[in-house]
């Protein structure tokens, strides 16, 4: 009986451990540099901003056993491996290469020592609601978006490298339409909309550095594809009595683009999870673009004296561009730099509606795409 209640008392412990809080307390300290910049802290998908001077404390209950991402801005990032109940405070910053996030007390949990975890089982996370108003134009719109499934594969990936694939395919349409009050034009509208379809694919091989005290390197190698088809069409009837004249033209735009690049970093760990350093990428993007332009301008008269008339016009051509090559040096850490590699893949969807006020046409617009990695 004694050892039964040893270990129900064992179970409270661990499970009231396992849900206990962190307190993370960010000063940042007052300076010239940057004071007019904000610094956007986030935590557990939470954004926190930080002015020149100010300070916050937060408290966030994370996944023992497992790091704590904190994000300043893009491209800083601080692992956090915490220690049930402990207060963690951080100096955030401007440096010359960025933001910055420095550990001044607390005390982490050591590589390979016990902590209490939590249930560690993948929660979906929910939408992220996001709403634009336009009060000048009095134009709204709003964006959802979600983190889908396949970010498991990512997060997999970004711990044991190896390679991987990500998609992303857009669809996107467009309309506009107004009547236009010109002088001696008995009616004038023009109506205009439009679409497209957009895919990427990218095939990366990483190599992830290996933890270990001194310099290190990375390397990660991409390979991709772009396409997209977009189709705009306006048409534009215009009426100045005895003659009406209508105007209709499509066009079509279809580039095509391959995606070659190739990062190096160089750099060292800071500590088991976090590795900092210079990110040197290149890339080369050739394209070859088809346009392709049709428009018909009809003209009737209601004065039997001027007859009628209908012309049509087409033009086509190809453009190659053998070009596009780049170079980029990017001082960040490994995290920060993945992400502008490999972004996390996600949900969207976007409506935006402006009424015709005043001069302005009704305007409306909608997108949805969509984000997903595979092995």
């Amino acid at each position: 009986m004694r050892y039964v209640l040893l270990f129900t008392l064992m179970l409270v412990v661990a499970s009231v451990a396992a849900q206990e809080p962190v307190t993370l307390k960010f000063t940042r300290p007052s300076k010239v540099q940057a004071s007019a910049s904000k610094i956007k802290l986030k935590v557990q998908g939470n954004e926190y901003v930080l002015k020149n001077g100010a300070s916050i404390s937060i408290n966030v209950t994370p996944e023992y056993g497992k790091s704590l991402l904190i994000n300043a801005g893009d491209q800083t990032a601080y692992y956090l491996k915490p220690k049930p109940g402990e207060t963690y405070e951080f100096e955030v910053g401007f440096k010359f290469a960025g933001p910055y996030i420095l550990l001044l007390s607390g005390e982490e949990a050591k590589p390979g020592e016990a902590v209490q975890v939590t249930d560690t089982t993948a929660k979906p996370e929910g939408w992220e609601t996001n709403l634009k108003v336009d009060r000048d134009n009095m134009g709204a719109g709003i964006t959802l978006q979600k983190t889908d499934q396949s970010e498991a594969i990512r997060q997999e990936w970004l711990a044991r490298g190896g390679k991987i694939k990500y998609q992303s395919v857009v669809f996107n349409g467009t309309y506009f339409g107004m009547d236009m009050d010109m002088e001696g034009v008995d009616a004038n509208r023009i109506d205009g909309y439009g679409g497209g379809i957009s895919f990427y694919q990218n095939r990366i091989n990483l190599k992830i550095p290996a933890y270990k005290t001194g310099a290190s390197s990375w390397n990660s190698f991409n390979i991709g594809f772009g396409y997209d088809m977009l189709v705009y069409a306006y048409k534009f009837d215009m009426k100045m009595d005895p003659i009406t004249t209508k105007m209709d033209v499509v066009t079509i735009t279809m580039p095509f683009s391959a995606n070659i690049g190739w990062t190096l970093g160089l750099g060292k760990f800071i500590d088991e999870g976090n590795w900092k350093g210079v990110a040197l990428t290149l890339r080369y993007r050739p394209s070859i673009m088809f346009n392709f332009t049709n428009s018909t301008v009809k003209m009737t008269s209601t004065d039997p004296h001027i007859s009628g008339s209908t012309s049509t016009s087409t033009d086509s051509n190809v453009q190659f561009n053998a070009g596009g090559v780049g170079f980029d040096v990017d001082f960040s850490n490994f995290s920060s730099t993945m992400e502008k590699l490999a972004p996390k893949p996600k949900l969207k969807l976007s409506f935006f509606v402006m009424p015709p006020v005043k001069d302005m046409p009704l305007f409306i617009s909608f997108g949805l795409g969509i984000t997903t990695y595979s092995r």
